[in-house]
């Protein structure tokens, strides 16, 4: 709350100030309890003391609406620091899995294959990082929080005849899901895990029918 509006609070008569600055000090509770939540060490909020006369008490939320901004501020400082670490993080580990998918596959000019406990942004990163270094079609599948996501890569200049929107539209239903998305990149997803073989084998075949 900003200082104009406590010098409104001022002019109204004493009793209603008091009950306003309690359901404000309400309000900066639960909205320094959310903030909190998201990081932990943050500087604890000014006590209000709810029997204090009118001009104290306003004085009070006064104060904890500034330290309440300040609060707001470094988390939110703090949730952008977080999320470049944690996007250095996925990129770093989605290199690692895309060189030892080359390594595997980069003969066979495809990949067909399963990252362990990846979710559809961790697939994505990591078809990024193939796309350089294998000429072909590649489609990944991964499994978390028993969900299925799908991914499928098609080099530009193999778009013309096959594509991958279509290749996840055809697999995603076997695992219970759907997908879509452009000729060159598509993503699909499905709550079956039971049956990532018969989708992984589904996705080889339409492949290798394509290539020959």
């Amino acid at each position: 709350m900003c200082a104009r509006r406590v010098r409104r609070i001022e002019a109204v008569s004493g009793a209603a100030a008091r009950q306003w600055a309690r359901e404000e000090a309400e309000r900066q509770q639960k909205k320094f309890e959310v903030l909190a939540r998201k990081k932990s060490d943050v500087a604890a909020l000014p006590v209000f003391e709810a029997d204090a006369e009118s001009p104290a008490m306003l004085d009070q939320i006064y104060l904890r609406s500034a330290h309440l901004e300040k609060v707001e501020a470094d988390v939110r400082e703090w949730e952008k620091k977080e999320a470049k670490a944690s996007e250095a993080q996925l990129k770093s580990r989605a290199a690692e899995i895309a060189k030892e998918l080359a390594t595997i596959h980069a003969a066979k000019g495809k990949v067909v294959a399963e990252v362990k406990d990846a979710d559809a942004k961790l697939l994505q990163a990591v078809g990024d990082a193939l796309k350089p270094k294998i000429k072909g079609p590649i489609f990944l599948l991964g499994v978390s929080n028993g969900r299925v996501a799908l991914l499928a890569v098609v080099p530009k200049d193999l778009s013309s005849k096959f594509q991958a929107n279509k290749l996840i539209q055809e697999v995603a239903p076997i695992v219970g899901g759907k997908g879509g998305g452009r000729p060159e990149n598509a993503q699909g997803s499905g709550t079956d895990i039971g049956k990532i073989d018969l989708a992984l084998a589904e996705a080889e075949r339409l492949i290798t029918a394509t290539q020959l």
